[in-house]
């Protein structure tokens, strides 16, 4: 009986890997597999100090930056008011203008300050594009641009407890 279950167990296990080495597509026939995705720009990190530490703006302490984080945050916030202005070039030694501009601030009201409002405007200019048709032949220059523009409302709900709502404008060009 053991043996029976062993052979049945093996025999599942060649099948999901003789499917797996299937799956993986080996011949793209000259063609490009590009991933676009909208907007990849909301990914970045704006701020510098969220960035060095791998990303984890979530975890530190909330500050004007938290509109981009976790507007829930700010509420905990130990100031009544935060204002944060980052200006990043992306990729300098490549091309000289793509950058990142960022801006948002907050402002903490109510009873015992337990709400906040908050805004952010992130900006990335793509620089320079030389535009191309099919043959490679330039058909012209362009700058397109994206930006895109938050509004926050939070709310301390008990010591440890908040909650917040965004709103957010996007537009690309």
């Amino acid at each position: 009986m053991a043996k029976r279950f062993a052979l049945i167990g093996l025999s599942l296990v060649a099948g999901m890997i003789s499917n797996v080495s299937v799956a993986q597509k080996a011949n793209l026939s000259g063609t490009t597999n590009t991933v676009t995705t909208a907007v990849p720009f909301l990914r970045i990190s704006p701020d510098a100090r969220s960035g060095a530490m791998g990303d984890v703006g979530v975890a530190i302490d909330p500050d004007a930056n938290a509109q981009y984080w976790n507007v829930g945050k700010i509420p905990f916030a130990s100031k009544k008011y935060g204002v944060s202005a980052t200006y990043t070039p992306w990729l300098k030694d490549l091309v000289p203008d793509i950058y990142l501009a960022y801006l948002s601030g907050f402002a903490k009201f109510g009873e015992n300050d337990n709400q906040a409002i908050s805004a952010s405007l992130r900006y990335f200019s793509l620089g320079e594009i030389n535009y191309t048709d099919i043959n490679a032949n330039p058909i012209g220059t362009g700058k397109p641009n994206e930006f895109a523009f938050d509004l926050g409302y939070s709310r301390k709900l008990s010591e440890y407890l908040s909650a917040g709502l965004s709103f957010r404008y996007i537009n690309s060009s």
